[in-house]
């Protein structure tokens, strides 16, 4: 299922493989990708305001996945969030969905879960 879309999806993990692996995805599915090994990065970069998906990993150094989704809204973007952990917490995973995040994946997780995510951050309207 390729997504055929104009849109952008910035991809924040400072593990690289983890992040390399979900940009190829990403492109396979035809969107276009920025990837970003920080919050900090991702946040200093001209992309933030054309990202019409970000995911990005909950555990990284600086600012967690969490701390950047609430810093984004903050600022008045609403970027769908993805987060993705590879340390589940049920009580951090029910704050992020009460703050808003559409979708809180854990490592390791089927690429089918992801691009279901991201098929409803960038088309909300079909479901």
């Amino acid at each position: 299922m390729l997504l055929k879309t104009k849109s952008l999806v910035s991809i924040i993990d400072d593990d690289e493989s983890s992040r390399e692996a979900i940009a190829g995805l990403m492109r396979w599915l035809g969107v276009d990708i920025r990837t970003f090994a920080s919050a900090v990065e991702f946040l200093a970069s001209p992309d933030v305001s054309g990202s019409s998906c970000v995911i990005t990993d909950v555990q990284m150094p600086h600012m967690t996945g969490i701390e950047l989704h609430r810093r984004l809204k903050r600022l008045g973007y609403t970027i769908p969030t993805i987060l993705i952990t590879a340390y589940p917490d049920d009580v951090a995973r029910d704050q992020a969905l009460t703050d808003g995040v559409i979708c809180y994946l854990t490592k390791p997780f089927d690429n089918d879960s992801l691009i279901e995510s991201v098929c409803r951050a960038l088309h909300p309207q079909i479901g």
